[in-house]
């Protein structure tokens, strides 16, 4: 029995990895006809790997396609490979410049990057005030990770007034959505007892 389960799941490993071949070979012809979807799954399948051996270089070849027609999901995967010097040198100023276009655009992880770009004066000037600006879109949109930085910044005052109950009130959105560290944070907050 035991064999047969290994058995089976060496199947479904190997139809799985012929369904993905055939994925991208449908993509790659799309993408090379110019549809900016396709582009951008391309070069997802490169960034991870599915259906095609990994290859970043690849990948951000793809997404800059893509990204370079508008799409903002594009947009933001480029800028994190300019951030983080992913296949392409690494640049703070480029990896601002493709956050903002998909931030723009209502991407709510290009809006909390570009936050973070703000927060830490990557790429720009150090402004508080712009990083809050940036985290609340992505906080307001539901991101956890947001969520809990803007909480923290209302904890702390940076960049907008300083407010415990908004502080607690960011912290417990997050924290229902799973995110361990608003957790922490808000338990700290209810033993402290400082907004709740």
């Amino acid at each position: 029995m035991y064999a047969r389960a290994d058995l089976l799941a060496v199947l479904r490993l190997i139809t799985l990895m012929k369904r993905e071949t055939e994925v991208v070979k449908g993509l790659r012809w799309a993408a090379e006809q110019g549809d900016v979807d396709a582009q951008f799954g391309l070069g997802v399948m490169y960034a991870n790997g599915k259906g095609v051996a990994r290859d970043d270089a690849e990948a951000v070849k793809w997404y800059r396609l893509a990204a370079e027609q508008g799409h903002a999901r594009a947009q933001c995967n480029l800028g994190v490979s300019y951030e983080v010097g992913e296949a392409v040198v690494q640049d703070y100023a480029e990896a601002v410049k493709w956050y903002r276009l998909a931030a723009e655009q209502g991407d709510t992880d290009a809006q909390k990057y570009l936050g973070g770009m703000y927060a830490n004066g990557e790429g720009v000037a150090r402004d508080h005030a712009e990083a809050g600006k940036w985290r609340r879109l992505a906080a307001e949109r539901g991101d956890a990770a947001a969520q809990h930085e803007l909480g923290l910044r209302y904890a702390n005052g940076e960049g907008v007034a300083l407010d415990h109950a908004e502080a607690a009130k960011w912290h417990r959105l997050a924290a229902e959505q799973g995110n361990a560290r608003a957790q922490n944070t808000l338990g700290l907050i209810y033993a402290i007892g400082k907004g709740v």
